[in-house]
């Protein structure tokens, strides 16, 4: 009996320092380079405030845009790189206990939106913020490996952060290679930081604005065919499912008593003039008629409006607006909904 009691005691305590440092290991891994630079985007999510009266969601086309006031806790940037549709539902979904009612949610939809997958399981990001009922493809053990011991399936980052050794994240979430221009942790830390590595100049010189719309035009060359080669094929059989899916977040939204605009944000000319008008109509304003249709929703069409889409100074690159950019539409896209009886307090 004493030898039994003697091995419980041992196996016990052997358990518990095993515990312990583990538990040590992960809140070393949690805030060390390699998590933070694949989660921080998300780590937001854990202090959401309260009572929300003016709200966005969307992709980081929407992130880059909407460049809230530092001092203006009334306003939340829900929008996320790589985002989708239906995780953009569930995350209005997670988060309406936050919106006051009345609150006006607006709804960018990005190029070619309505072509990403409605079939793979959540991604590991999901799990940090996302109740179980709203990921899709549930899974405990990626949520105890995500959320609660992720350096359970990441020592080898854990070994890394401890030796200063900070290569290129092996785990980023991003759906789209190109979304790797985006650093997720210096978003996370400040919403109305750089996205890319052009300089913002508000006095570009007649050759400095030649070389940067240069740029730009090489970009939405390069954006266009990537989307054209990638999602354009993968993903027309998902069309009507997200367009399904915009209808009912917007119907969530007039349910619950807050007030759904959807908009398309402003991208640089070069890359609309890309696409031709068929293209276009087939792969987004023929499904966006149809949401309108369905719901009688406010929508606002900022990709060819000329206030915005041809000033070099206002875009990092083609699709994502730079923080001079985000400032001057923010105040437009305001001015615009009040002229359609939108009160923003």
């Amino acid at each position: 009996m004493k030898e039994n009691l003697r091995f419980f005691a041992r196996f016990a305590y052997i358990v518990c320092l095993v515990a312990i440092l583990i538990g040590i290991a992960n809140i070393k891994y949690v805030h060390g380079y390699y998590y933070t630079d694949v989660y921080g985007e998300v780590q937001r999510f854990n202090d959401v405030p309260y009572d929300i009266t003016f709200a966005n969601f969307g992709t980081s086309h929407g992130l880059a845009a909407f460049r809230y006031d530092e001092n203006d806790k009334s306003s939340y940037n829900f929008a996320l790189s790589g985002e989708d549709i239906y995780h953009d539902y569930m995350t209005l979904k997670q988060f309406s206990d936050h919106l006051s009612k009345g609150c006006i949610v607006t709804i960018p939809v990005s190029y070619f939106s309505f072509c990403l997958s409605t079939e793979e399981p959540s991604q590991k990001r999901y799990y940090t913020y996302l109740d179980k009922q709203y990921i899709r493809d549930f899974s405990y053990e990626t949520l105890i490996n995500t959320k609660y011991v992720p350096v359970l399936r990441s020592i080898e980052f854990l070994f890394k952060d401890l030796i200063g050794d900070q290569d290129i994240n092996s785990e980023n979430f991003m759906d789209d290679p190109e979304q790797a221009l985006i650093n997720a942790k210096s978003i996370a830390a400040n919403v109305s930081g750089d996205i890319v590595a052009y300089a913002e100049d508000n006095e570009l010189t007649a050759q400095e604005d030649a070389a940067k719309a240069d740029q730009l035009r090489q970009h939405a060359a390069s954006r266009s065919e990537s989307w054209r080669s990638g999602r354009m094929v993968v993903g027309k059989h998902y069309i009507d499912a997200n367009t399904d899916l915009l209808i009912d977040m917007i119907n969530y939204c007039k349910d619950n008593g807050f007030k759904p605009v959807l908009i398309t944000i402003p991208v640089y000319s070069a890359l609309t003039s890309e696409f031709s008008k068929e293209e276009l109509d087939f792969y987004y304003f023929s499904n966006i008629n149809k949401v309108i249709k369905s719901t009688g929703i406010l929508y606002i069409n900022y990709s060819d409006d000329a206030r915005l889409v041809d000033n070099t100074a206002y875009y990092n690159n083609s699709d994502h607006m730079s923080e001079e950019g985000g400032k001057a539409f923010l105040k437009i896209y305001k001015n615009d909904l009040k002229a359609n009886g939108f009160e923003i307090n």
